[in-house]
């Protein structure tokens, strides 16, 4: 992650919002904005301070419907905000995303800073690609997407069209027609545009290396 995630977490456990907190602590570029005490709470800070993701209890008090009510509230109110709905039953998470969160898992993940990391950049990436594809008056496709990618990594037309399996004319027109999804007039700043849309991620247009 290269920019500031901003994070709230919403427990009634006090030990384990300080539990969660420590693992977040080892994420770079993570910040805990706030811890929420209640479903009300939670509800309000998503709504002032706006953060990246909030990290929900699904279960107040043993009602589970506390929490996914809650969960329903807030994307209503803050749909740019990422909603992971965190349980201690995992025969819960599946109706938990229907319900509106944009992940729901079990808290046994939450030992793991790296899983936890990975966890925070897929929804995070998740949510900001929905929100782009729905502001986009005409979303990237898939192959447009793909293209994108090779542009990032820096691909010239000829590795594109080996890439691709395709004509240099096709390439090109995939090209034009990104720059002028993306209301940019070059590929330097369709690049750019990609990335604070979240369309892309750092580190998403190179491929894993081989070991």
């Amino acid at each position: 992650m290269d920019t500031l995630i901003r994070v709230v977490i919403a427990d009634d456990l006090a030990l384990f919002r300080e539990g969660l907190k420590k693992v977040l602590a080892y994420i770079p570029n993570i910040q805990c904005v706030g811890e929420a005490h209640t479903p009300q709470e939670a509800i309000s800070m998503a709504s002032k301070l706006q953060p990246d993701i909030i990290m929900m209890d699904i279960s107040w008090y043993g009602d589970k419907w506390t929490g996914v009510h809650a969960i329903e509230q807030i994307k209503r109110q803050a749909p740019r905000v990422a909603v992971i709905a965190m349980t201690a039953y995992p025969e819960w998470i599946e109706q938990v995303q229907r319900k509106g969160a944009d992940m729901a898992v079990s808290k046994e993940v939450f030992n793991d800073s790296d899983q936890l990391e990975r966890l925070l950049e897929e929804v995070l990436r998740k949510v900001r690609r929905a929100h782009t594809r729905h502001n986009l008056t005409n979303p990237l496709t898939e192959r447009e997407e793909q293209v994108l990618r090779l542009m990032a990594r820096g691909a010239l037309i000829e590795e594109m069209m080996k890439e691709l399996s395709c004509s240099a004319g096709t390439v090109k027109r995939d090209i034009q027609n990104i720059c002028d999804k993306l209301q940019v007039t070059n590929r330097v700043h369709a690049i750019a545009r990609a990335y604070d849309l979240g369309i892309l991620k750092v580190g998403s247009s190179f491929p894993a290396e081989s070991t």
